[in-house]
């Protein structure tokens, strides 16, 4: 039996009472995030370029694009919501899978959702679904696929869309092992573009891809068949040396959705650690950026490819520059959503700090694990080491924390008793019998 058609099986068998109760909340949570950060980048500039291009475009009014008050058809939905939901660069990510899972996976389930009028258990059953398929392909990429080039987001993470909108759709098995080939021969997504708007461009393409493979393979337009094992297939062509022998190991019994991590910073993940580590120097030690003469951060090579970037010249550039992250959370205090703007990135104590930065490649040092050592002018020293920073699994962010992270996206978009509403909603999902419930409190009319 082929990859695809196991990954089918599971999709189309699988109900809401196979599910475990306890990691239902993990789905939750995500949604929760996810409509966030999404309220949050219909703010951006990136948004009104997609929408006014779904104005060009056209389209029946099936789904809800979020924070905006639009609908347009549910390719168009998911793409707009992918690509609004990561234009801040605050959504989940996984670092087994090395994607973000929401910004693909949520975009296309609440399209699809608000389509077939889906119920709360509809949505949750669809959604931990999609995010398993998506995590098992990732941890089976592995790293070589995102060392060569490709951005594991837009490449993997639309399996999740596509696994998610067959379930809500009620795509037969078969159906599903078509909507899976489609899928895969879609793929595209390089991180050539990370800091310009077409890194959370991939994420909506994603999102809109794996809708539309179930939207033909509805009506029966095939497709491979071995589109992960096939000898031109996904393993071969885009990640010749990984290991996908695990890649079904406790499927439907295992649960990687378990370990999400949720962002506190809105910016690169590979960031985050340094943010925290001067945090908690600045909080220990008696300093500010005036007594600082250099600050050294060591990266794996992960993190070191990702963020290494003295001198951005643009403003989403400037979330994937450590160099930067680390001069705001030291001449600013702390490092908010709303300090990554044209006038942080010119800012000329800012600009002179990012010199003092220094960036150096440490091979022991695995994923995201990173030392930090700052010297002051008076001649101390303080040296913090990060193995995980804040939101990941093992210091995971407190409901408080993601609740007030939640409200402060939502506040400029929707009023605060819609805002309170979705989170009460969003806690009993469950019980909600037509997402729409959900999908109209993010209307920004009555702002």
């Amino acid at each position: 039996m082929t990859i695809a058609k196991r990954f089918a099986n599971y999709v189309h068998d699988t109900t809401y009472v196979d599910i475990p109760r306890d990691i239902h909340r993990f789905a939750k949570l995500c949604l929760l995030d996810w409509i966030g950060v999404t309220l949050g980048g219909a703010n951006e500039p990136v948004g009104d370029i997609v929408l006014d291009m779904i104005d060009i475009a056209g389209g029946n009014p099936h789904a809800t694009i979020i924070g905006k008050g639009v609908k347009t058809n549910l390719l168009l939905a998911a793409l707009a919501n992918g690509t609004m939901s990561h234009a801040l660069d605050f959504d989940d990510t996984h670092k087994d899978a090395g994607i973000h899972p929401s910004v693909c996976l949520a975009p296309a389930a609440v399209a699809a959702a608000e389509y077939v009028k889906a119920s709360g258990k509809d949505f949750i059953t669809a959604f931990i679904i999609g995010f398993e398929i998506a995590a098992r392909i990732g941890i089976a990429a592995g790293q070589t696929h995102y060392d060569h080039g490709w951005h594991a987001t837009a490449t993997i993470g639309r399996f999740s869309a596509t696994a998610s909108v067959a379930k809500l759709m009620g795509l037969s098995s078969e159906q599903i092992v078509n909507a899976f080939g489609l899928t895969g021969t879609q793929v595209g997504g390089l991180r050539e573009v990370f800091g310009t708007m077409s890194k959370p461009f991939h994420a909506g393409k994603a999102a809109m891809d794996g809708v539309l493979s179930v939207v033909l393979a509805r009506r029966n337009f095939d497709s491979s068949h071995e589109i992960f094992e096939g000898r031109f297939g996904l393993k071969n062509v885009l990640s010749p040396r990984s290991e996908n022998r695990n890649i079904l190991a406790g499927l439907g019994t295992t649960y990687h959705i378990q370990n999400v991590a949720f962002k506190p910073y809105a910016s690169a993940l590979a960031t985050h650690s340094t943010i925290q580590a001067i945090e908690a120097m600045r909080e220990e030690e008696n300093f500010d950026a005036a007594d600082v003469e250099a600050l050294q951060i060591e990266f794996g090579p992960l993190p070191f490819s990702v963020v290494n970037r003295k001198n951005p010249q643009k403003i989403l550039e400037g979330k994937f520059s450590v160099q930067h992250c680390a001069a705001i959370a030291l001449v600013k205090g702390r490092v908010g959503k709303e300090m990554f703007t044209e006038k942080e990135l010119n800012d000329p104590q800012i600009v002179a700090f990012r010199e003092r930065v220094d960036v150096v490649l440490n091979e022991a040092l695995p994923l995201f694990e990173t030392i930090v050592t700052l010297k002051t002018k008076q001649g101390a020293t303080f040296r913090q080491y990060i193995k995980e920073s804040k939101g990941s699994p093992g210091f995971p962010l407190s409901f408080t924390d993601m609740k007030a992270k939640f409200m402060d996206l939502a506040d400029s978009v929707i009023p605060t008793e819609n805002a309170e509403k979705i989170v009460e909603t969003i806690g009993s999902l469950q019980d909600i019998p037509d997402m729409n419930e959900l999908i109209a409190l993010c209307h920004p009319a009555s702002k």
